[in-house]
């Protein structure tokens, strides 16, 4: 549905009207200017924390809207997505288009260059405007992308449906409404209403938090399912398929360990990187682990342990994508992971190979100038007929596969340096049939150091 000229005039009067003192020209707009009245703290500083982030560029995708974008980021699938997509995400809890307006025009945007912008915005005005001020207030948000990110391709969504009353009438008129801004150049409408219904024309519970407004991953999925063509192609990439498995998503894995990781990347001058779980991890215990041997094979080569008791893939991949790796440019990456995706996640052993694989793009894409060393999942329990063992092993069959694919990637399987020769996993070497002692890590040092100092090109250390 079109509307005419006039009526158009008379929307942007009321989007005019209803900004009122929010309103600011772009020759006024600065950083500095005062915040919207009623913002709370934590909008402040996401705000400040986001016009941050404009300035250091480099944007490919911008997400705009309230906290359903917001809340996208704490999401599993959210890193599936955007993890590797230089994505600012511009979702404030609570906004609606004025607030959206005020904060485009007040340095979020500034510098920002993308090739992609998803706006889906209105739900909160629903409380108390009226249908045509909250589609003036959509069509003002679009005016100022014009200005502020000509480039870019506007994929706007109709507003997500929410239980039934007010609110939700007010939103089945305005995305009537919405229908003018398809015929806009470089603005795309994209209606998924009907997938968040049943049959019966009910909402899909499976989809939302109790609240029946908040997404929870189903619902994203669906979202982000609906805009993947789009994005993948102002990217220029392949599209990523819908529905991925756990293992290649990103699992929050925030915490003490994680904040001091953090802390240490600051350094910047790490050339050797190990990510994995509790056996990397174990790399720095004192007592019968794995410090002694830590300090004699790699002190000396500036290395950084990023292994985290527990990890899976997706874990990995949340840490990686989250600030672990920023800023560093190291010579060599090792990876070993994926037992505890056959043991706690008890993921297959094709799930596990994907989620592996998840990590190895992961650190190609942030770490381009690195090799990386990928080894075969360690040996557990006492025999080959150990179950977990026999799972783990087919992945490791696998992974030369994974290693193939990409010359910056060596694949070492040093497992049988553990073993004794009837197949069976001795407690000198790993007490709990899992875990090297100190005697298993020098063990593992000895067998990887010939590949590893290959790759790093300096003198190999001596057992």
């Amino acid at each position: 549905m079109h509307i005419t000229k006039n009526l158009k005039c008379r929307f942007r009067g009321i989007a005019l009207t209803a900004m009122g003192s929010l309103m600011v020209t772009a020759a006024t707009a600065s950083p500095q200017v005062q915040v919207p009245q009623g913002s709370s703290e934590s909008w402040r500083e996401r705000h400040e924390q986001k016009v941050a982030e404009a300035k250091q560029g480099a944007h490919d995708v911008v997400l705009i809207g309230d906290s359903i974008t917001h809340y996208a980021e704490r999401d599993s699938l959210y890193g599936y997505y955007f993890g590797n997509r230089k994505t600012l995400n511009l979702g404030f809890g609570g906004d609606g288009t004025e607030r959206v307006l005020w904060r485009l025009q007040n340095g979020e945007l500034d510098g920002v260059e993308p090739k992609l912008v998803a706006l889906m915005i209105g739900t909160n005005d629903a409380r108390n405007q009226s249908p045509e001020a909250i589609v003036a207030g959509i069509g003002a948000i679009l005016d100022a992308l014009k200005v502020r990110t000509p480039e870019a391709e506007v994929i706007l969504f109709s507003v997500f449906p929410r239980k039934a009353g007010k609110e939700q009438n007010t939103l089945d008129r305005v995305n009537q409404l919405l229908t003018q801004f398809d015929a806009r150049e470089k603005v795309t409408l994209v209606d998924i209403r009907p997938k968040f219904y049943l049959a019966n024309g009910e909402l899909n519970p499976e989809l939302y938090h109790r609240d029946m407004l908040h997404l929870i991953t189903k619902g994203y999925q669906i979202w982000w399912d609906a805009l993947e063509p789009y994005l993948s192609k102002a990217l220029n990439e392949e599209p990523l398929p819908a529905n991925p498995p756990m293992a290649v998503l990103s699992g929050t894995r925030d915490g003490p360990r994680h904040q001091q990781k953090l802390e240490e990347v600051k350094r910047g001058d790490y050339e050797l990187v190990f990510v994995g779980d509790s056996i990397t991890h174990f790399w720095e215990r004192e007592g019968e682990f794995g410090m002694p041997v830590w300090e004699k094979y790699y002190g000396h080569r500036k290395a950084f342990n990023l292994g985290f008791g527990g990890d899976r893939t997706e874990f990995v991949n949340w840490r990686l994508q989250n600030g672990e790796i920023d800023g560093l440019d190291p010579k060599l990456v090792v990876l070993m992971i994926g037992t505890n995706n056959t043991h706690i996640g008890k993921y297959s052993p094709d799930e596990t190979i994907a989620g592996i694989s998840s990590n190895i793009h992961n650190i190609r894409r942030r770490l381009p100038n690195a090799k990386v060393l990928l080894l075969s999942i360690f040996p557990r329990g006492e025999n080959a007929a150990d179950p977990l063992r026999r799972i783990n092993e087919q992945i490791n069959a696998r992974l030369p596969e994974l290693a193939a694919a990409d010359p910056a990637i060596t694949h070492l399987n040093i497992n049988q340096a553990f073993l004794e020769a009837d197949g069976t996993l001795s407690s000198e070497v790993m007490p709990d049939l899992l875990h090297p002692n100190t005697k298993g890590y020098a063990i593992w040092a000895e067998a990887m150091e010939p590949t590893l100092s290959k790759l790093l090109n300096d003198e190999p250390v001596q057992p």
